[in-house]
């Protein structure tokens, strides 16, 4: 017996947010294709199709689906039914052959006649297909499912569009299904609600008093995350609280205290979500990788190698991309990332509930690849964290000679060190790139001092990143730092900077 409710779809809020751009993606659909609405959890995939079928109103059914249905046979049972909801008597054939017989070819014989079934209906036109939602794919998603729907996917006639909601990417051909346009995507970037759209949720939809300064506030802390902002507004309306005075400048904004989001009650309600959502559902070896890769604001696959002593950091980014939880590019090469905000401090919850040494192993770890590897502003930032501060201090000393921009950021680390160390005395008055040739050494790390020396011998890039097994991009990164430090822009600059060093040596 089917459960009834499988197929209701879920009734809309009043005052929601119309989507408008995404709603015109919708629309021109067709049938014959895929749609594949894909982000992680709380992003509003669901509201969005069902304000959708509300909002243009066409033959359609709705199918929720959870781990109960992911054996073949009982999907298809569903998927059969759903189907025959919104067209009674399409259907009931290939119903029939899947509870009279039980052979290998009892499933196979039930798609072929469902689909010349529907391939027997002629829609007025081809945005006039049948819907079928498929709400929560990721669920059901096994390999052999994945398999089979993918062989129906492959023969699906025009009378039929089907729609996936997902928190992963489906394994389903998207790459093949994108190039001969049989896919309409839609994923977390364009799901996240824009400025405009998170002040309307929040004045609107949760029916809040506060102002534009304020909800433009709640936008930047959540990124545009659906969930968060409903979190927000849930916590605001329980506990009554009244917007902060609007800020007067971005220095003030930044440094203020977002009311309600700070509350411990939200806290909670934010851990929560992302704990019983997200952490919990995730294997105890990608749960590993989650913690100590967020102990960094930003990593990369070599990076999280280091943390992690895997050697397979690649794929396991992979995976998190492909399962949405959470991970942001931060370039167009797929190799710096980071987590959303709000989900990286709850990773730290966790981390920093691990085992002190643990995690002093980490922060270690962390400052001595970034050093290794040229990213020093990084490596400082992971010293101060472990309190190490004489060798915050050598990190800051070789960024002050490396760079005169750096001067902005010089009182918000100096901030960190106590103020009876004696970097506060160590501060030159005028910081610059203004060293005496004898400096140079003491002043740049021991791969950098490796790079200047096969430069000073004249080794082209290629060959000095084959000597120090390391790829150009990081040479370039090493090079780039070394030509602040003293104060050439390019190697010709520098070549002749260090025979006039030679010269000047006893």
């Amino acid at each position: 017996m089917l459960l009834k409710t499988r197929f209701y779809i879920p009734p809309l809020r009043k005052n929601i947010v119309q989507r408008e751009p995404l709603l015109q993606i919708l629309n021109s659909s067709e049938g014959g294709q895929l749609v594949v609405i894909s982000a992680p959890a709380g992003y509003g995939k669901t509201t969005l199709i069902s304000q959708w079928l509300h909002h243009s109103p066409h033959t359609f059914s709705w199918l929720a689906l959870d781990e109960t249905q992911a054996a073949p046979g009982i999907f298809w049972r569903y998927f059969i039914t759903a189907i025959n909801q919104a067209l009674p008597g399409c259907g009931e054939h290939p119903l029939q052959l899947l509870r009279e017989n039980q052979n290998e070819h009892a499933l196979e014989n039930a798609l072929i006649a469902l689909l010349n079934e529907l391939d027997a209906i002629s829609p007025s036109s081809p945005r006039d297909a049948i819907t079928l939602v498929l709400d929560d794919f990721h669920l059901v998603a096994t390999p052999e499912l994945s398999g089979q729907f993918n062989s129906f996917l492959n023969h699906l006639p025009p009378s039929l569009r089907i729609v996936i909601t997902s928190r992963s990417a489906p394994d389903l051909a998207l790459a093949r299904r994108r190039a001969s346009n049989q896919l309409v995507e839609i994923d977390q970037h364009q799901l996240r609600f824009s400025a405009e759209d998170s002040n309307r949720f929040l004045q609107q939809t949760m029916s809040l008093q506060i102002d534009n300064n304020q909800s433009q506030l709640y936008f930047r802390e959540t990124e545009g995350w659906v969930a968060g902002l409903q979190l927000i507004g849930l916590s605001l309306q329980k506990a009554d609280t009244r917007p902060a005075p609007a800020v007067e400048n971005h220095q003030a904004e930044s440094n203020s205290t977002l009311p309600g989001l700070s509350a411990p009650s939200l806290q909670r309600n934010i851990a929560d979500y992302l704990l019983d959502e997200v952490f919990s559902q995730q294997s105890l070896d990608i749960q590993h990788f989650l913690l100590l890769s967020a102990a960094v604001p930003r990593f990369t696959a070599g990076l999280c190698n280091a943390l992690t002593g895997r050697n397979d950091s690649l794929s396991v980014i992979n995976h998190l991309d492909r399962h949405n939880l959470f991970l942001l590019p931060l370039d167009n090469h797929g190799v710096w990332f980071r987590y959303h905000d709000l989900f990286r401090r709850f990773l730290l919850q966790h981390f920093n509930g691990l085992d002190a040494d643990f995690r002093q192993q980490g922060h270690t770890t962390a400052a001595q690849w970034f050093e290794l590897n040229g990213y020093l502003q990084e490596a400082l930032e992971q010293r101060l964290q472990l309190r190490d501060w004489d060798k915050a201090e050598a990190l800051l000393l070789q960024l002050l000679a490396g760079d005169d921009e750096i001067n902005t950021l010089l009182p918000g680390w100096l901030e960190h060190f106590p103020h009876e160390h004696p970097v506060h005395q160590h501060m030159p008055q005028t910081p610059g790139r203004t060293l005496s040739p004898q400096t140079f050494d003491a002043l740049l790390t021991s791969r950098e001092q490796q790079v200047l020396e096969l430069v000073r011998q004249g080794h082209s890039n290629k060959e000095i990143a084959r000597r120090l097994h390391i790829s150009l991009n990081t040479l370039k990164v090493h090079i780039r730092n070394l030509y602040g430090k003293i104060g050439v822009e390019n190697r010709a600059e520098a070549l002749h900077k260090l025979l006039s060093q030679d010269d000047r040596s006893p």
